[in-house]
């Protein structure tokens, strides 16, 4: 990698970070916080795409870190105390950063389509992050989690929690993370072919 190339990757790689810090840092503000939310982790799915695997897991640390450390010191909600748990807060992000790239490799090699193959890339994402955090709750926190939800007087099952999660909010990140995924890796490309 030469200097100039080497450069040009720091530089990007900061400028995720910084908007992953800010998506994260928004979501302490209630007003904010769903749309924000929805944000967080385009920055580490593009980073997988355009600069593979190991620098997608690196950004998908950091991602988790700013998570955990958000949960830490601006709870917004009782269950935030769960993400104080790097299994639950960290790992699955790490994924957020390597399956993206994997399944945009796989897809354009047999879809003629580049803007379909990085919609699934960024569906793929958004599904990877849902389905590992339930995992993740479900194998440590579920007991907690229907006892909280009895607290409050919900009273639902952890398979009626994970539907709930399944149904509203996985569905509509991974809209938003296929089409911006879509959008800002394919202006990348023109931005990037026309500096060369």
């Amino acid at each position: 990698m030469n200097k100039r190339t080497k450069t040009g990757k720091l530089t990007f790689l900061g400028v995720m970070l910084a908007l992953t810090i800010v998506f994260v840092a928004m979501t302490a503000i209630p007003t904010t916080s769903a749309s924000m939310a929805l944000l967080i982790f385009l920055p580490t799915i593009i980073t997988s795409i355009i600069h593979g695997p190991k620098s997608g897991a690196v950004m998908g640390f950091m991602a988790g870190l700013a998570t955990l450390l958000r949960a830490l010191l601006a709870p917004a909600s009782p269950l935030d105390y769960l993400f104080l748990n790097p299994l639950v807060a960290i790992l699955p992000r790490i994924f957020i950063g390597v399956v993206p790239y994997y399944v945009f490799k796989i897809l354009n090699k047999f879809i003629k389509s580049k803007t379909i193959s990085l919609l699934a890339a960024g569906i793929s994402g958004a599904l990877t992050n849902t389905g590992l955090v339930i995992l993740m709750l479900y194998l440590i926190y579920s007991e907690e989690i229907v006892k909280i939800s009895t607290e409050f007087g919900i009273g639902i099952t952890f398979a009626a929690f994970a539907l709930f999660l399944v149904s509203t909010s996985a569905l509509i990140e991974s809209t938003v993370a296929g089409i911006g995924t879509a959008a800002v890796v394919n202006v990348y490309d023109k931005i990037d072919r026309g500096s060369i």
